[in-house]
């Protein structure tokens, strides 16, 4: 079957989505600017109502940029900040002199993001099922309302999605290739690079890290029990991505979080607490679901929190809120909520919603394609990480604001699946042409 003549030229798929999202920062600025929705975007373009951590972030990168224009370069290393607010700055005296400070100076570095991370959407699919799955996977991602929205704001999720698709990409590669030693020692580093830069934008995820690294681990030794041959480069290049995701930890730092932050804006969860002395390991774990609960209690949209009275001190209280944890991890908001009045109005309640009421078809979809590729190994490293990690954010955060954007990452995912499900859908109908060759198992590319 003739590839489709815009598959031949992604350069130019980038360049549209690329347009895309510059018009769409432009209309953001806009709205703000002329205050055509005040309690939503504030005039810098900076959202109130989809993005609250954005205002204090663009605060501390303004000051950063000032400092480094009063003291120099020292001045600015010297303040203790996020790294992606750091970021930030640069762009600020970068191109502050041409858009003063608002949401159009950072389109460059948004859009990296933005392009970055439909680039990985892409490989993802093409890589795991094909060109065809990839492509519709990112054109569904690009155009995702409240993902793009926040892809023009001053906020971490756009680059640690961007961290955590690339991790997933070079394990997918892993488990998916027979790797030569050069092409070991390439993964290795640039996966490990990812994860370091993952755990300082985003420490507070580290688990889905740790799940997807299990995950590809069981895997990888299924891949070679069924080959019933080691691959020795590819357990090599898994055996250093783990050595940092285990070191990395305890020799970074994570986002450090400015002092002078607003009490009531969340800037970050506790991703630790202090351990008492001879306390067990998994009694450690319980409290620290319990901690990273409590830290979303400051919240200024209070009105979606749920569940904020729960406590789960024992293992019989992790046992009776599984359930839950999983139905809000995939399902919240909930539809109960879609119409609801919240902290800033009924619109952005209506359009999560309205996402959530296409997510439902999604997983739907997504159940299909894991029927379908039941037998490709890479199909469920994709699937157990978005399912582990939906589940466990559905345990630790109260915040469904808060959750959806943590959740963006896991969604992608969830969407690469549902394509390929939408694709089989439409082959079984005799809608479009099948072009597939083959059993459906794994694809190992030799070196």
């Amino acid at each position: 079957m003739t590839q489709p003549r815009l598959l031949r030229n992604p350069l130019r798929l980038l360049l549209l989505a690329g347009v895309f999202h510059v018009c769409v920062t432009a209309i953001v600025f806009l709205v703000g600017r002329l205050q055509l929705l005040p309690y939503v975007v504030n005039r810098n373009g900076v959202g109130l109502s989809f993005a609250i951590d954005g205002v204090a972030y663009f605060n501390w990168g303004v000051r950063m940029v000032q400092e480094w224009k009063l003291s120099g370069l020292s001045g600015w290393l010297s303040l203790q900040a996020p790294l992606h607010c750091r970021i930030y700055s640069v762009a600020f005296a970068a191109f502050g002199w041409l858009f003063g400070y608002n949401i159009l100076t950072i389109v460059p570095l948004n859009l990296v993001y933005y392009l970055g991370i439909l680039t990985f959407v892409f490989l993802l699919g093409r890589e795991i099922f094909s060109s065809t799955t990839g492509l519709l996977a990112a054109a569904v991602v690009a155009v995702w309302p409240t993902f793009l929205l926040n892809t023009t704001q001053f906020i971490r999720d756009p680059l640690a999605t961007l961290c955590l698709l690339g991790v997933m990409f070079a394990l997918t590669l892993l488990l998916n290739r027979d790797f030569s030693w050069r092409q070991s020692v390439v993964s290795g580093l640039t996966c490990g690079l990812g994860l370091t830069l993952f755990w300082v934008v985003r420490g507070n995820m580290w688990s889905v890290v740790l799940a997807s690294l299990f995950v590809t681990a069981v895997l990888l030794i299924v891949r070679m029990v069924r080959e019933r041959k080691l691959r020795w480069q590819n357990l090599m290049a898994f055996v250093f991505v783990l050595l940092v995701a285990l070191t990395v930890p305890s020799h970074v730092p994570s986002t450090v979080m400015p002092k002078t932050r607003r009490p009531n804006t969340p800037l970050s969860i506790p991703s630790s607490t202090q351990p008492a002395p001879n306390e067990g390991l998994w009694k450690r774990a319980l409290n620290q679901i319990n901690s990273r609960r409590a830290g979303f209690q400051i919240y200024e949209g209070r009105t979606s929190n749920i569940d904020t009275d729960v406590r789960i001190n024992s293992t019989g209280d992790l046992l009776k809120y599984f359930p839950r944890a999983t139905a809000i991890g995939f399902f919240a908001p909930f539809p109960n909520m879609w119409f609801q009045k919240g902290y800033y109005g009924r619109a952005m309640r209506m359009v999560a919603g309205a996402e959530m009421l296409v997510m439902y078809l999604f997983y739907v979809l997504a159940a299909i394609c894991v029927w379908h590729e039941r037998r490709r190994l890479t199909m469920w490293l994709l699937f157990l990480v978005a399912g582990l990690g939906m589940i466990g954010l559905g345990l630790v955060v109260i915040n469904i604001g808060a959750l959806f954007r943590l959740r963006y990452a896991l969604l992608i995912m969830i969407i690469v699946l549902a394509s390929q499900g939408a694709l089989h859908l439409a082959r079984s109908r005799g809608w479009i042409k099948s072009n597939r060759t083959g059993s459906g198992s794994d694809r190992v590319t030799a070196a």
